[in-house]
């Protein structure tokens, strides 16, 4: 028998193809989410750790190895250091931006008391 562990990550890899709603009280009842998948015209073969269509042309059959592939999570893109420091200008282009728009604001008391407190 597969866990539901291993029934969600054949459903979260099947989502890619194609949608099955899981309610989340569901995400840990191994027979609640074996009826959702019946409900969704599909089977779950325990044997073989794969979930089939009952009907041939709904789609293809995945494998849990395959499934687990398929829901990595993807790693995140290293930025170069041209790439940081465009990302620093453009936060300093917006800070500058909204300074200028908002000049009335650095008259009031209380910042005025923060601006001499730094210096």
């Amino acid at each position: 028998m597969l866990t539901a562990s291993e029934l969600m990550t054949l459903i979260k890899a099947h989502n890619v193809l194609s949608k099955i709603k899981v309610p989340a009280k569901a995400r840990k009842d191994a027979k609640l989410l074996e009826t959702i998948i019946n409900e969704a015209n599909y089977t779950v073969d325990h044997d073989k750790k794969l979930i089939k269509p009952t009907k041939i042309k709904r789609g293809k059959s995945i494998k849990l190895k395959d499934a687990e592939e398929l829901t990595k999570s993807k790693p995140k893109k290293e930025q170069t250091g041209e790439e940081k420091e465009k990302k620093k200008m453009n936060e300093r282009k917006k800070i500058v931006k909204f300074i200028l728009e908002n000049k009335d604001i650095l008259k009031d008391p209380e910042i005025m008391k923060l601006h001499k407190g730094l210096k």
